[in-house]
């Protein structure tokens, strides 16, 4: 090629690479070329605009140069020139993260009695409720967009869901009264992060923390989500909705099927190892892909593994100061964290059986994996619903909250009796009808 063109070849690999720079840390396809730390990836995010301006006046430049050049090689530029618009084109369209992980444009909820003819029983759903309202959410349908908004018993909460670590959670979409309007950015450390584009706060799904912006320090208030299929959701819930969100543009249908190609929940529980590179070292206390349930309060974390909970699924706690109990219905694959606090009393639980998880020392009721008192003195009660991380992958836990402690049924602390309020006579004393 002639050396006249030797500026066309430049500014053809300056507007390349000005396309490149904001798209390799955030396409799930080429994030592990860079493996950038997580300050590094917010930086070229907030240049993102300007290296799409620098990209487009190079090419911009040499089109016109290209056109009055009018030789044979100049015609070779031009052809691979418009390839490279194209390939750049298609890369963002279907794997560039700050646009394809979009909410559905379009979503309905369906009664439990019409969600039931469209969902199969065993379909993974991540399951809500407040105030005694349900809603259910299914996995297949946020693992794309990682997030949908919604309004549950008037509450406006954004749920959020991260493949890569099987981490779902929802949190209160309102800080200090202004409504938030995430969009997601990057994967971190397999994890997903979060824009407020209002804001400009950006969120770790995992902290539920702002890791960097106005608000820098402040958690968004979480709420606890179940993750079970749609038919033991129903079942303890009989008067749940379900949020139905299915792609229906041409892009979210091929972007579901390249990701449920590449990375099923179903491969990624069988790895050994995450799926991208991280940065940190693996805690080995648990395999990496095992799950786990996340609790934090007060500054402090636990994981309790299901593999220790199938050998024992009721466990009385504490977590800074506060009394917990993890209910694992091991029939049922159904596992939450409630507060073992009832009015003024602390309650402690042992397992129990048939469909009731858990029996309480104080009155005897018989209680479910949801929290509810089945039977018994306290029938018709509920335990309130801690916010944890509900059969997450432990790596991610760990990473994320290095300082855990791991609950397990033969541990010293495990065996330590939780000492309950005195409830004379195991009857409901106390307790309001």
């Amino acid at each position: 090629m002639p050396n006249e063109h030797f500026l066309d070849l430049l500014l053809l690999a300056l507007g390349l690479g000005a396309f490149l720079t904001p798209f390799l840390p955030f396409s799930p396809l080429t994030i592990d070329v860079l493996n950038l730390r997580r300050d590094t990836q917010l930086a070229i995010y907030r240049w993102r605009q300007w290296c799409w301006l620098a990209g487009g006046l190079a090419f911009a430049l040499l089109a016109v140069r290209l056109v009055l050049a009018g030789d044979a090689a100049a015609g070779t530029l031009g052809a691979w020139l418009a390839a490279t618009m194209v390939i750049l084109a298609v890369l963002y369209w279907t794997g560039y993260v700050p646009f394809v992980m979009s909410p559905p444009a379009a979503s309905t909820l369906l009664p439990a009695y019409d969600a039931c003819r469209r969902v199969g029983p065993q379909a993974v759903v991540l399951g809500l409720e407040l105030e005694g309202a349900s809603r259910a959410y299914l996995r297949d349908q946020i693992s794309r967009p990682h997030f949908f908004r919604d309004v549950l018993d008037d509450q406006p909460l954004t749920l959020t869901y991260c493949i890569l670590c099987n981490s779902a959670t929802a949190f209160d979409s309102t800080l200090d009264g202004r409504v938030l309007n995430l969009r997601c950015v990057t994967a971190y450390n397999n994890n997903i992060v979060f824009e407020d584009e209002a804001s400009g706060n950006f969120i770790q799904q995992l902290d539920g923390a702002v890791i960097d912006g106005p608000d820098r320090g402040r958690r968004l208030p979480m709420l606890p989500v179940a993750m079970t299929t749609w038919g033991e959701w129903v079942r303890l819930h009989p008067t749940t909705t379900l949020y139905f969100a299915p792609s229906t543009a041409l892009r979210d249908r091929l972007v579901d099927r390249m990701l449920a190609w590449m990375i099923p929940i179903s491969r990624l529980a069988k790895r050994t190892t995450p799926w991208h590179r991280v940065r940190g070292t693996l805690d080995l206390r648990q395999p990496a892909m095992s799950f786990v349930l996340g609790v934090e309060a007060g500054g402090e974390q636990c994981a309790y593994p299901i593999s220790a909970l199938v050998r024992q699924p009721v466990v009385n706690d504490e977590i800074a100061g506060e009394p917990i109990v993890v209910l694992y219905d091991t029939g049922r694959d159904i596992a939450q964290v409630f507060s073992r606090r009832l009015d003024e009393h602390t309650l402690n639980f042992s397992t129990g059986s048939a469909d009731a998880v858990a029996r309480d020392s104080a009155t005897g009721s018989s209680w479910n994996a949801a929290g509810s008192a089945i039977d018994g003195p306290l029938a018709g009660r509920r335990l309130t619903a801690i916010p944890h991380f509900n059969k997450l992958f432990w790596f991610s836990w760990a990473l994320f909250k290095p300082a855990t402690r791991v609950w397990s049924g033969s541990s010293e602390q495990a065996r330590k009796p939780i000492e309950s309020s005195p409830m004379p006579g195991n009857t409901i004393q106390g307790f309001e009808a």
